[in-house]
């Protein structure tokens, strides 16, 4: 997943622009709620292929951690 995929992701999640998805933007700062985690979780394992659990996201999270933890999580399944 590049992170210009993530960014689409979020953007269709949040119905918001991809220019709005800046490294610095807290999760938390386009509305995130847990249900929204849920659904990112599931997003996100779809665009993997790997399971993810809503508890390792969380609306703290800024689109540069959530990017760097769908790094990790890209390196960990390559193994």
């Amino acid at each position: 997943m590049t992170f210009e995929e993530l960014q689409e992701l979020l953007a269709e999640q949040f119905s918001c622009d991809t220019s709005e998805l800046e490294r610095g933007v807290a999760l938390a700062d386009l509305g995130a709620d847990h249900e929204d985690m849920v659904e990112l979780a599931w997003g996100l394992g779809e665009a993997l292929g790997v399971e993810i659990d809503e508890s390792d996201l969380s609306v703290d999270f800024t689109v540069g951690e959530l990017w760097r933890f769908v790094h990790d999580t890209e390196e960990n399944t390559d193994l």
